[in-house]
């Protein structure tokens, strides 16, 4: 288009400014990158994110009575009590032999409003009447917070190792950042209580290596320390192992690290941010590749600048470095980009036309504003509404929106600000595809571009119907999706849940875990093991709840050397246990993500009728569709919401997807009373908040557009081009054998606007072309081959940006990876042919004037 037919802009606000006082441009570019690295030192560090905890579990004991009298005296009059509270959203309970065991769940909110939440509740409780003999229930508010650091005290005899973790806990309380210390498996002095009996019977022990020697058992009482909040977490753990050192211990105590959250968070991090580099460099390369070296260098400055200024953002708003605000540093690195390279190209389209440097270098941003502006905001609002989603998941997401949301608006402030200043510089002007001629590799696709525009043009409706069509086609895919909420994590760990028959004595339940611990020993994968017996081990990783005490109860938590060994290990011990430990049911788990489920299939099993044949049919389909370790509570009086109800639950065998195996049991089950717990309903429940995300964020992407281009049906040209995208979504789950799930979800959701906000601008040019005067066909042609630079860059940045993290970010981010690379490839393509088809159609049927 020629400039002389634009009116001519005079003032650039602070772009211009930018550029014509450029000593403050420097002073502040310095002053941004010192914020950055400021703020990337004192940042807290985390593995995951935190859930918020508003689970609490109320125990009530009354020596001597049967789990019977237990419920009709106990567990329903209190469970009356707490239907009370106003965000209730859960409560299950146990009855068993001398103890009720009621697990509370609130509905996710600020801290402050759960706390009151909970005093409430005591109040509550208070009111209730208990028989004569029942000690008053004690409720826990902060049993689901995890151990920091997880000590084991190894001794000849478990006298000896009290004594030692007794003077561990005193010393460690000398530690300013230390928080809540508690010792597990150090049996009372007396036996004065039933708590003191249930205490007595709980036991450790750990199996420990010394150097490559084998595996040898001791007698241990397990430490676990919290870190207080708002410390720096590779800090506490230096001053809690100094000040381990400096104490002096016992003859013949050792004391050995048994689950180490700071060495994890250090590998988690230092693994993202090695991708994050890549990531970068990748990036880089790209501009490189689409751009002359000039510009590739302005892009790449523009990183480090934008970053800096995310990094100080997420400072300000107390948001961790953890994995999940790492990847989205990560996943906004491409789209990051999208503001300084239409900047970049916009200066050299006016320096090519003439325009001298003090000028081009803020009017060629200054003219695009308007479509930065809104490509911004489409990206935003394309991320934003995840932070909407309820309760744990949503907390669980939360950093991904703010932190993407932190690097766009960094990313529209620099490329209105820094990219001028450094375009002043460095840039010498580059005409776009429209050119003649050019030496860059890539102008031999103009030819086949064009051409395939032109076809387009002279078969508008052809050309739609066949992009709509081979959507329809893709979805013959769906079938292939595995279901899968959360991938297990990538930690060097396992658990094992043991369970005797209800009224088994605990020294049955130590006979078991002792065999277990000589299979154990035998493995040289394993480098150390906790074995509890008369309970669980202490919670040390997010989402492993802790496991109540009780005489027929264990757990063991297997270290391996390293990560990769886990695997191979489970469907080892699998076979081994199986065969070898048949008087207790034995489960080999890997450690998921997400929220907390004790096994990915739950049926629950309520409401009138016979419930024991109820039951006994849902677990005959289960074994049928090839489930693992099929069990329930029966043995348990547990009611869920105040019904009676028996939860029927399973693994898969290793390697095999839960949501196949329920796929084939669920259409044999009983109609009535049933279900679905575990995987099931948590994937349920978010495929239903996540179209109520998707709609809002369509509509925001949509109003952003009605506003940019003050019409709606040139908006419905742009959207009706974002569902060719899960073309390529679907494509790409198919192709990488990703399961569908929540992170899968998440990318679908947000694809919809890094569509739009990489098209935008080509859209935008033809809204130029056209007020200019030019006829429609020539102005779509000219449109399409100016933006393409521009348009190829954003993608291919953003679509290279994520393949470190698809190859290297783990199973939890492969999904997300999968829709993101193929949806965005497939839809540019497709769009680049359909956008101007489409709007020449409108404009043929005189929708559009």
């Amino acid at each position: 288009m020629d400039s002389s037919l634009t009116p001519a802009i005079t003032r650039g606000g602070i772009t211009q400014f930018f550029v014509e006082h450029r000593v403050l441009g420097w002073l502040a570019m310095i002053a941004v990158l010192a914020w950055g690295c400021l703020s990337f030192t004192q940042l807290p560090q985390q593995e995951d994110p935190t859930f918020p905890t508003h689970d609490a579990v109320l125990i009530t004991v009354m020596p001597g009575a049967p789990a019977e009298v237990m419920k009709k005296e106990i567990t329903i009059k209190l469970e009356a009590a707490l239907v009370k509270l106003p965000t209730l959203e859960k409560l299950q309970s146990q009855s068993k032999d001398n103890v009720s065991i009621i697990v509370v769940t609130l509905k996710t909110d600020r801290k402050e409003v759960i706390e009151a939440h909970w005093k409430q509740a005591k109040e509550l409780i208070a009111e209730v009447k208990l028989p004569e003999g029942c000690n008053e229930p004690r409720l826990e508010t902060d049993f689901q917070l995890p151990a920091t650091l997880l000590f084991s005290v190894l001794a000849d005899d478990g006298t000896k190792a009290g004594e030692a973790a007794d003077i561990i806990e005193q010393e460690l309380k000398k530690v300013p950042s230390t928080g809540r210390i508690r010792q597990f498996g150090h049996p009372p002095a007396e036996i004065l209580s039933f708590e003191d009996m249930v205490a007595a019977s709980y036991s450790t022990r750990t199996l420990h290596r010394e150097g490559d020697g084998p595996l040898k058992p001791s007698a241990s009482v397990l430490v676990a320390v919290e870190m207080k909040a708002g410390n720096i977490i590779r800090d506490f753990k230096t001053d809690v192992l100094a000040q381990i050192e400096k104490t002096k211990m016992p003859e013949g105590v050792r004391v050995i690290t048994v689950s180490d959250q700071p060495a994890a968070t250090a590998h988690r991090i230092e693994e993202f941010l090695r991708c994050f580099i890549e990531a970068v460099i990748v990036v880089v390369l790209v501009a490189l590749l689409l751009m002359d070296w000039r510009t590739a260098l302005v892009v790449a400055v523009a990183i480090p600048l934008t970053i800096a200024m995310t990094l100080g953002g997420m400072a300000a708003l107390d948001v961790p470095l953890q994995q999940i605000s790492i990847a989205a540093l990560i996943i906004s690195l491409g789209m990051l980009v999208d503001d300084p390279v239409v900047a970049s190209d916009g200066i050299n389209r006016e320096l090519a036309e003439g325009q001298p440097r003090g000028i081009a270098a803020w009017l060629g941003p200054f003219k695009l504003r308007r479509a930065i502006f809104f490509g911004t905001v489409i990206n935003i609002v394309a991320f934003l509404p995840l932070a909407l989603l309820p309760g744990d998941m949503g907390a669980f997401i939360i950093s991904l929106p703010i932190v993407i949301t932190l690097a766009l608006v960094s990313s529209r402030i620099v490329s209105m600000t820094f990219i001028p200043l450094l375009g002043y510089y460095l840039l010498k002007g580059q005409k776009g595809f429209d050119a003649v001629s050019g030496s860059h590799p890539l102008y031999r696709l103009v030819p086949v571009y064009r051409a395939a525009l032109q076809f387009g043009l002279r078969r508008p409706l052809a050309t739609v119907l066949g992009a709509f069509a081979l959507l329809a086609a893709s979805t013959a895919l769906i079938p292939l999706f595995g279901k899968q909420f959360f991938p297990a994590a990538e930690r060097n760990q396992l658990l094992v849940d043991i369970q005797l028959p209800e009224g088994s004595p605990i020294e049955q339940t130590m006979a078991v875990t002792a065999r277990m611990g000589d299979f154990l020993q035998k493995d040289d994968a394993i480098q150390s093991a906790v074995m509890v017996s008369g309970g669980g081990t202490p919670m040390f990783y997010y989402n492993v709840l802790p496991r109540q005490s009780a005489a027929n109860v264990a757990q063991v938590l297997v270290n391996t050397r390293k990560a990769e060994d886990v695997p191979a290990l489970i469907v080892h011990l699998r076979e081994v246990f199986d065969r070898e430990i048949t008087d207790a049911l034995c489960l080999v788990k890997q450690i998921e993500q997400g929220p907390a489920l004790e096994t990915p299939i739950q049926i629950e099993v309520s409401g009138p009728g016979y419930l024991e044949a109820k039951v006994a049919k849902v677990a005959e389909e289960l074994r049928k569709a090839g489930a693992y370790k099929v069990h329930d509570d029966s043995a348990i009086l547990s009611r869920l919401n105040q019904r009676r109800t028996i939860t029927v639950k399973a693994l898969a065998p290793f390697g095999e997807l839960a949501s196949r195996i329920l796929a084939k049991a669920r259409e044999h089950f009983p109609k009535e009373g049933i279900a679905f717990g575990g995987e099931e309903r948590e994937l349920t429940n978010s495929q239903r908040e996540m179209e109520r995300v998707l709609k809002i964020s369509l509509a925001l992407i949509a109003l952003a557009m009605v506003i940019q281009f003050r019409s709606i049906m040139k908006s419905l040209v742009v959207m009706l081009t974002v569902p060719l995208g899960l073309i390529g979504a679907f494509t790409g789950l198919a192709t990488t054998h990703a399961s569908f799930g929540f992170m899968a979800l998440i990318g679908i959701v947000s694809l919809a606007g890094v569509i739009v906000s990489h098209i935008i601008v080509l859209s935008d040019f033809i809204e130029e072309e056209r007020a200019a005067g030019v006829e429609l066909e020539k102005a779509l042609m000219h449109a399409a081959l100016v933006r393409l630079r521009a348009v190829l860059a954003t993608v291919f940045a953003t679509v290279c940006g994520l393949i470190p993290l698809a190859l290297t970010g783990g199973e939890l981010w492969r999904p997300l990876t999968a829709v993101h690379i193929f949806g965005l490839l497939f839809a540019t393509v497709l769009t680049l042919l359909v956008l101007p088809v489409l709007y020449f159609l409108f404009a043929r049927w005189k929708w559009i004037k």
